[in-house]
């Protein structure tokens, strides 16, 4: 976790330019899987806002990225729908909101009920089968792997959203409060590492080019006529100073 409250020059910068280049990937593949899944340009807004800013935005957003990978969701709603339920099924099992999306992520692509089970979520199979196999018209046995994927994902979260009824109101704790600033500090590291990124990029690639060329001429260079020389004039100075002394 990134904490600005120690923030200091060169460990602050350090840390920033880290964030920022791990993000600029994470972020280039959200907005390419995102638009080919049809989501619009709110689409992470609405992520942030149904975890109420309880995840910084690389997790989140790698979280996202994998549920698109993992075809798990229809819509950027119903994404968003998902999310809150596992930061909130989480929280009630004084759980952080990235181990309740890591679990229901993992758990609906993995169709493993041993990950849903973290959030408290149990269903039978072979009756989300059914039920779906009858909704479209279908026998279990004739239904395809995806369509099984789909029973699966459809059960869980109607499970999720029972065990989210019961919850009540939902109602920020002193631990979600610690995950906002957390994150929010996070994301404050991200951007500053973006604003110093066109910088950090011009000096990388001159050292690169530095590195490059002395890697072409090193054979060129008499490393044992240089240390000779080097151990002479120490030897030298060496001498210099004892006279003086």
């Amino acid at each position: 976790d990134v904490l600005f409250l120690e923030f200091d020059e060169n460990r602050g910068m350090q840390t920033a330019i880290k964030l920022s280049s791990e993000m600029e990937g994470v972020r280039r593949g959200f907005e390419n899987l995102a638009a080919s899944s049809g989501f619009s340009t709110k689409a992470f807004e609405k992520f942030n806002t149904a975890t109420d800013g309880t995840m910084d935005s690389m997790q989140l957003m790698q979280q996202a990225n994998n549920a698109m990978l993992l075809g798990i969701t229809d819509s950027e709603d119903q994404m968003a729908k998902m999310f809150d339920q596992a930061q909130r099924l989480a929280s009630a099992l004084g759980k952080d909101t990235a181990f309740g999306i890591e679990s229901m992520v993992t758990g609906l692509g993995r169709q493993s009920k041993m990950m849903l089970d973290n959030l408290g979520i149990m269903f039978d199979v072979n009756d989300a089968n059914k039920a779906y196999a009858e909704s479209i018209g279908k026998t279990t046995a004739q239904l395809t792997d995806q369509e099984r994927k789909t029973a699966f994902t459809n059960a869980a979260l109607e499970a999720a959203d029972r065990l989210v009824a019961n919850l009540g109101e939902e109602q920020l704790t002193t631990k979600d409060r610690t995950l906002q600033m957390t994150g929010a500090f996070s994301d404050l590291a991200i951007q500053i590492g973006d604003k110093l990124a066109p910088s950090v990029r011009a000096s990388t690639k001159a050292l690169t080019g530095f590195a490059k060329s002395l890697t072409k001429s090193i054979g060129k260079i008499d490393f044992t006529a240089t240390f000779s020389n080097i151990l002479k004039n120490t030897e030298a100075l060496m001498k210099a100073v004892t006279d003086t002394i």
